[in-house]
Formats: C-alpha cells, sequence, structure tokens
C-alpha cells in the first residue's frame, strides 16, 4: 500500500512538472534526441554558465564555460519497466560515438563526452538517479559577452593613461574576419569616441589565441582589424583617416594558452595611439 501511495505522488509530480514546461516554453535544444518513451520535464537555458567535465580518461575534472543546457526527461511508462542506468547510458555513448565525439568518462556516476560541431567544442554529461528521470547537460564552449560597454570618454581616458583600450564586446564567426550583430554596442562606442575626438589617430589591433598556425592568425588578427574599420566606416560614419588596421596573432598574450580562459582573454581587439 505504502508503495502504491509513493508512485501516486511520485507521477502526479510529473504532471505537474509537465505542465509547468508546457506553460514556460522550452528555450532547450539537445543536441541529441531523448530516449524512446520520455518525455521533458525541465529545461533550463544560460546564455553563460560553468560546467565540470572530465577532459579525457582518468583526468582530474576541469571547469569548462560557456552556452549551457540542462534537461530532464522521466519515463512515461510503466515505473517498473524503466530503463536501467547502463541502457540510458550506453544509448548516448553510441549516439556520442556515432556523430563523431568522444567518451571521456563513463562511470557508475554517468556519461561525458565531448563533440565537436561546426566548429564549436560541446561537453555534454547524462546521469541518472534510477528514479526514472535522467538529466541531459551540454556547455558549448564560448566567450562571456560583453554586457557593459565602455563610454567614449572610459576609452578617451584608457588611451590617455594606458596608451590602449581593450574590448572583449567585439565578436567574430569562429575561424573568421566577419562580426556578429553583438558587436554593435561596443562599435557604437568606439565610434563615439573617435568622432567626438577627430585628432585621435589609432591602430586598430587584432589578437588572437595560439591555436593553429601562427601565419593563419596573424592573417586573421589583420583582416579581424580590418573587419573593424570597415564597420566603424561605413555604418557609424568615422573618419577612414582616423584608423588603420594591425594584427599580431598570439604575440601579446596578457593570459596564458595553456587554459581555455586564458585564451577567451587573449582573443580580443585593442585601439593603440599611432
Amino acid at each position: 500500500m505504502k508503495r502504491k501511495i509513493i508512485q501516486g505522488l511520485f507521477f502526479a509530480l510529473l504532471l505537474i512538472t509537465e505542465q509547468s514546461v508546457a506553460q514556460n516554453g522550452n528555450d532547450c535544444k539537445p543536441l541529441f534526441s531523448a530516449l524512446a518513451d520520455h518525455a521533458l520535464k525541465e529545461c533550463e537555458h544560460k546564455e553563460f554558465q560553468e560546467l565540470e567535465i572530465y577532459p579525457k580518461a582518468g583526468a582530474k575534472a576541469e571547469v569548462r564555460k560557456g552556452v549551457y543546457e540542462k534537461v530532464a526527461y522521466a519515463f512515461s511508462g510503466d515505473f517498473n519497466k524503466r530503463p536501467a542506468a547502463a541502457q540510458i547510458y550506453q544509448n548516448y555513448v553510441n549516439a556520442i560515438t556515432k556523430a563523431g565525439g568522444e567518451i571521456t568518462a563513463n562511470n557508475s556516476n554517468g556519461v561525458c563526452g565531448k563533440l565537436k560541431k561546426n566548429g564549436d567544442t560541446y561537453w555534454i554529461k547524462i546521469y541518472t538517479d534510477g528514479s526514472s528521470w535522467y538529466w541531459y547537460e551540454s556547455l558549448k564552449e564560448a566567450s562571456l559577452r560583453q554586457d557593459v560597454v565602455p563610454t567614449a570618454d572610459e576609452i578617451k581616458m584608457a588611451l590617455k593613461d594606458d596608451g590602449k583600450a581593450v574590448f572583449y564586446g567585439i565578436y567574430f564567426d569562429t575561424d573568421k574576419a566577419t562580426l556578429k550583430p553583438e558587436s554593435a554596442p561596443t562599435l557604437e562606442a568606439i565610434a563615439a569616441f573617435l568622432k567626438a575626438n577627430p585628432s585621435a589617430n589609432i591602430f586598430v589591433v587584432g589578437h588572437t589565441d595560439n591555436s593553429g598556425s601562427f601565419e593563419h592568425n596573424l592573417a586573421l588578427s589583420k583582416d579581424r582589424a580590418g573587419a573593424v574599420i570597415g564597420e566603424l566606416v561605413a555604418k557609424h560614419g568615422v573618419n577612414k583617416n582616423q584608423l588603420a588596421a594591425q594584427g599580431v596573432a598570439s604575440l601579446a598574450p596578457i593570459a596564458s594558452n595553456d587554459a581555455e580562459a586564458g585564451k577567451a582573454r587573449n582573443r580580443r581587439v585593442e585601439i593603440v595611439k599611432r
């Protein structure tokens, strides 16, 4: 009798959760579909979050940062016929490896995998507690979007005090010199500074991390600086004679390139007095 009451409460909780998900919508877009006879119960999406992962078999846990999703699925069939943890884990091991990924951890605590897709790196974690629910977490490595944009006066002060101003709010497509739309606020701030200071002549300098060949990154960093200048002139009316493009690839790091956090800091655009 007690077991039936517990099961009744459990399925009532599932119904309430399902209604809540339906009302709140679903912002999550998992890379892999759910197991058969499992329904979506919870969804969490964060534009920037941390996730502890295992980078390779036998390695210590590390933290990665980027676009995060967490999804919970629950078995919709007979509770007593719910799949075992090993069945859930093996299904995702097969799915990840079939997609060209690798499994970096696989034990009783769950599965951790790594997958590269369209130039992005994804980390995936699957785990269950045997309750008929299982959880899917994923993280697409990405830098923090810079929402706090410096003012024209702050840019002027940085140039006066430091001889340069550093920007992390300028974004490009992976391994390309194509500006992303979310760069607009930072570009507007730079344009405001240049228009308020028409005698200011600056280098726009592109920086990369050390991934890939130096020759490729040198060209890429200068192309990105050129793309910034092109945007400032074409869309913001800045005098092109105030600007010159340079790229230094990974020659001027401000953090170690041995970890992803340092690489993210090294990928940046600066303006320097000339």
